[in-house]
């Protein structure tokens, strides 16, 4: 009897190691590992291209969430001069590809599933408009947006 409750705590008590080592590794590589791969300061934004409705969005798209909240369009997305901006885009249904003609980057490649990343630098104000280049759906025409991009702030001295 005694071996049976010795192996039914250790099987407890592997369950409850699981169910709080599981969400602590997750809130680590989330809020730790990914912002620590990239320049400190960077300003890191999640877009999603979504085909139904042809969108951008920041939400996260996934099959149970996506049919009892739609997601939000976003179509402009403001920086300030100097900002090194690391995008991280998804596809939850089918391939896109992404442009941003004034600063020559694209098409790059979005598979479905999968996540693609570009870097860079917001070096001038104005500006940066970015939409899908592969034709995904009836509404892909209305895939695109706009970063603005802000002058820097001049910095004040303390001294008047």
């Amino acid at each position: 009897m005694k071996k049976f409750l010795n192996g039914e705590m250790a099987g407890v008590a592997s369950v409850v190691v699981m169910l709080l080592a599981f969400p602590l590794l997750l809130w680590y590589w989330t809020a730790v590992h990914i912002p620590g791969k990239y320049p400190p300061g960077s300003k890191i934004i999640q877009l999603t291209a979504v085909a139904e409705g042809g969108m951008w969005t920041q939400d996260a798209v996934v099959g149970y969430s996506y049919w009892w909240k739609k997601p939000t369009r976003v179509s402009e997305i403001r920086l300030t001069q100097g900002d090194h901006v690391v995008l991280l885009l998804h596809s939850p249904d089918v391939q896109h590809s992404i442009s941003i003609p004034e600063l020559h980057i694209g098409p790059v490649q979005i598979s479905a599933g999968h996540t693609a990343e570009i870097q860079f630098t917001a070096e001038k104000p104005g500006e940066l408009n970015f939409f899908c280049v592969q034709v995904c759906g009836r509404d892909h025409s209305k895939l695109a947006g706009r970063f603005i991009v802000q002058p820097a702030k001049a910095k004040h001295s303390a001294a008047l």
